[in-house]
């Protein structure tokens, strides 16, 4: 008879922990907070899992700009709806996205919104001299991109801070339980190959936690920490799409991610539109301003500044902003951290209150003076619009028993997308995941028996002496050729490049990653940014065409006849990615 995973979890040397509930969330952003407080209200014992301390971790949380909102209906304009809405969201990414899924994020958001406010989340409101006429309420409201009407609701330029804070409130209230930091380190199935579970690490005591739970949902972020510079927190290594990529999930639109300028010392921030219409003077590390030699005739710096988008994207002039940015510094031209001098000491002050008030009173709270300092700007990664496939409008995967919310999950955003569409997501699919996963284990039988031979395999490996593996070093080496290479001119030389780092960082964990009890997760994590990096890079290797964000300087064309769809990216027996076309309806 085979020892159990927690003997042989022990057997390695590891300190374990066994721990049973209804169901388990593992995250702790806006749509993981959201998932934990509504499988509880559908009566189940929860136990949510956050890599970094409760309310800490997270682009949810971290994610800041002028305009960072959640997009609704029926608090604005009277002939705004959930249809608009619906096709707003399909008019942007059609054909890449699943229509039902639309509908019902469209659907949903306004109630969710109504959630929020009842749990006293204190939405902007508009000056009473300022309210637009005919709109439903007098709350503060932002038309972004793609958006027929404004329609999102934000507070103060941290919006998913204040969503997080009041959800986890809840939560606690209504006794979730919560271990953080404790970080995901792999699935746990059965001999079905349904979800029994998950293995995870409590980091401060470094005790493994077998966790039994009759249902999973996953939300553990994006693939920040894959970058030299992003706009979040690095804990976000793509551990969520690694671990489900081995187990044979479904993944959809991993080509496309959204990135764009932003500040990345003294502090983080990205910058949007508001601070380009100021028209701030960009200058490398020789003192000049490069922008112009970036210009085709007939573009000014004055237009490409004023119709500045986030994230970048090639339907927009703009986009010359950030190749220039991106180009300036792999030509060695930018300062030592990889950046560009921005500065905006040419602005009167009364004009950068007016502008942009919230990155001021940021700013000042950081010590930096826009009218003194110069800033320190980048390319950084803001977002994977890709992720694993949602099959269904509770947020179930491919795998039985996985729901998929927030930034891991894919389905809902295609190479473009409606600003405020992102927090819409995870309160509209975290809401829908914890209550079906809710309802799902408190109607389920029992604990399902745990087929851990393949986790704990994972695990002795990376115990194995290897004295050429440097995990840290590594990582680094991974982050640069990302930053390099992935985000904004993608080239099939300079994918290769990046994705051959990665590669050597697979071979060389077969070979034993070297660690020991105590550097055990380091490893894995390192292990984790490799499949995840693998997975992006391979999926823009093989949409050989240019759109929205994913720019080949190798094939600068769109192709809607080759390229005018989805694909469905899965793991092969040689670990390598099989892509299959996935032609998803167009809005009904």
């Amino acid at each position: 008879m085979s020892k159990s995973i927690v003997e042989q979890l022990r057997g390695l040397g590891l300190k374990v922990e066994e721990l049973a509930t209804d169901v388990v969330v593992v995250g702790g952003g806006g749509a993981a907070s959201r998932a934990a407080l509504s499988a509880r209200l559908a009566g189940a014992e929860v136990l949510m899992l956050a890599k970094a301390p409760l309310g800490t971790g997270g682009s949810t949380v971290h994610g800041a700009s002028e305009i960072m909102s959640m997009g609704a209906s029926g608090y604005g304009a009277a002939a705004d709806s959930p249809e608009v809405h619906y096709r707003d969201t399909m008019a942007a990414a059609s054909g890449f996205i699943d229509r039902d899924l639309v509908r019902v994020l469209a659907e949903d958001a306004p109630r969710r919104i109504a959630d929020l406010i009842s749990y006293g989340v204190a939405f902007d409101r508009a000056a009473p001299d300022k309210v637009a006429a005919g709109h439903a309420t007098d709350y503060k409201l932002i038309q972004s991109d793609f958006g027929s009407y404004a329609r999102a609701l934000g507070v103060s330029g941290k919006t998913g801070k204040a969503f997080v804070a009041a959800l986890n409130e809840q939560a606690l209230a209504r006794g979730v339980k919560v271990r953080a930091p404790a970080a995901l380190v792999d699935l746990l199935l059965d001999a079905e190959g349904h979800a029994a579970g998950v293995l995870a690490l409590d980091v401060r005591t470094q005790t493994w936690l077998v966790v039994r739970a009759q249902s999973v949902v996953l939300g553990t972020g994006g693939a920040h920490g894959l970058f030299s510079q992003q706009v979040s927190t690095a804990e976000m290594t793509g551990d969520g799409q690694a671990v489900l990529y081995r187990a044979g999930a479904e993944l959809v639109n991993m080509e496309f991610h959204q990135f764009g300028p932003a500040l990345v010392h003294p502090y983080v921030q990205l910058f949007s539109k508001s601070c380009f219409v100021l028209h701030p003077r960009m200058t490398n590390s020789e003192g000049r301003e490069f922008l112009s030699d970036y210009l085709p005739a007939g573009v000014s710096v004055e237009e490409v500044m004023d119709e500045k988008v986030f994230p970048f994207t090639v339907s927009n002039v703009s986009r010359y902003i950030d190749i220039s940015i991106a180009s300036e510094i792999a030509a060695g031209r930018g300062n030592e951290r990889g950046t560009i001098n921005f500065s905006l000491a040419h602005v009167p002050a009364p004009k950068l209150e007016a502008v942009i008030p919230n990155t001021m009173r940021w700013m000042k709270a950081n010590g930096v003076d826009p009218q003194k300092d110069s800033m320190d700007v980048g390319i950084a990664f803001q977002c994977l619009n890709g992720g694993v496939r949602m099959v269904d409008a509770d947020a179930r995967s491919t795998i039985p028993g996985v729901h998929v919310i927030g930034e891991l999950a894919g389905g809902v955003r295609g190479p473009d997308r409606p600003g405020g569409n992102s927090l819409a997501e995870g309160q509209v699919f975290g809401h829908r995941a914890g209550d079906a996963a809710g309802r799902d284990a408190r109607d389920g039988a029992s604990w399902k028996a745990v087929a851990g031979d393949a986790v704990v395999e994972r695990l002795r490996r990376a115990l194995a002496a290897n004295a050429a593996f440097d995990a840290a070093g590594s990582a680094r080496r991974l982050q640069a050729a990302m930053q390099r290479h992935a985000l904004v001119e993608k080239s099939e030389a300079g994918l290769n490049q990046a994705l051959e780092v990665a590669r050597d960082i697979e071979v060389s964990l077969a070979q034993g990653g070297g660690a020991t009890p105590a550097t055990l997760h380091e490893v894995l994590t390192v292990q984790n940014m490799s499949t995840t990096a693998s997975i992006i890079l391979e999926a823009c290797l093989a949409r050989r065409e240019t759109r929205s964000g994913h720019l080949r300087t190798d094939f600068l064309q769109r192709d809607d006849e080759a390229y005018g769809h989805a694909f469905v990216q899965t793991r092969a027996q040689d670990g390598r990615s099989r892509f299959t076309a996935l032609a998803y309806p167009a809005a009904d």
